[in-house]
């Protein structure tokens, strides 16, 4: 068994994979989005409400409807690493990631040795489904998604060497990187986008995936969802997150009702 099968099975067949941000505290959702299609799901531990407890029955759902499930952690600290790849995730997702340094441990924190510092039990969850310890392992050590997100002016500077540590992929925080640049939100800014490209052509010039982000535009003339998507897949991305539940089931419930109104001639 393998928890990114249907991953692996997208990036065969058209070379990315779509997911979706999972915010709310709900097993359910998670199955949803699985039963939906999506490749994978991507449960947020940084902005969410939800606990550990929670996050493991989020993952167990999110398997049950037949995706993977992949962990947004806020910090790097070992043993929430760790614990959340024994629950079995697919993979995490690391917030504001500053140094290669600080890359290279989330590396090892993911990894069994020699390689990496990861303990290992032969009684985890994650082991559902493999026959034997040596196969987990090496599965484990060859196919969890370490991904960090880029955010902040230090890792820009430090983004080649981010880039060199050992990480499977990368996603861009436009909206962190911009409030930390001093534009405050402000992600079209000509200076944000110039830093934007350059992890993004680093990245697929070291072949290190890309996770972009896909969601609704303020504005008029703003692109759809759609075409932000098709914008990164033609970018290279192999990972597009589309966006979040709380977003689809806003729209979900919006238009709706706006089909309601118009049918009733409200």
């Amino acid at each position: 068994m393998s928890h990114t099968k249907r991953i692996d099975q997208a990036l065969q067949t058209r070379g990315f994979a779509v997911g979706t941000f999972i915010s709310f505290n709900s097993p359910d959702v998670a199955e949803f989005a699985g039963h939906a299609g999506f490749d994978f799901v991507l449960l947020d531990g940084e902005h969410s409400t939800f606990a550990f407890e929670g996050t493991v029955e989020m993952i167990r759902a999110a398997t049950a409807g037949g995706t993977a499930a992949l962990v947004r952690l806020p910090s790097s600290e070992h043993s929430g690493i760790t614990k959340i790849l024994d629950a079995g995730a697919a993979g995490v997702l690391i917030s504001s990631v500053r140094t290669g340094e600080e890359a290279r441990r989330i590396v090892q924190s993911a990894k069994y040795g020699p390689a990496g510092k990861r303990g290992f039990s032969p009684s985890i969850r994650a082991m559902d489904g493999f026959k034997s310890n040596k196969e987990y392992r090496e599965w484990s050590d060859n196919n969890l998604l370490i991904w960090v997100i880029i955010e902040n002016e230090e890792a820009l500077e430090n983004i080649e060497d981010i880039l060199d540590s050992g990480i499977t992929g990368i996603m861009p925080g436009p909206y962190d990187l911009s409030m930390a640049m001093g534009y405050e939100g402000d992600t079209t800014h000509p200076e944000v986008v110039k830093a934007l490209d350059r992890v993004i052509d680093l990245a697929v010039k070291k072949g290190v995936d890309l996770a972009l982000f896909s969601e609704v535009q303020e504005g008029e003339c703003a692109p759809t969802p759609y075409e932000i998507a098709m914008s990164w897949k033609k970018r290279g991305a192999r990972f597009i997150h589309f966006s979040t539940d709380r977003m689809i089931m806003a729209t979900g419930y919006g238009k709706i009702l706006d089909g309601l109104k118009v049918t009733l001639d409200v």
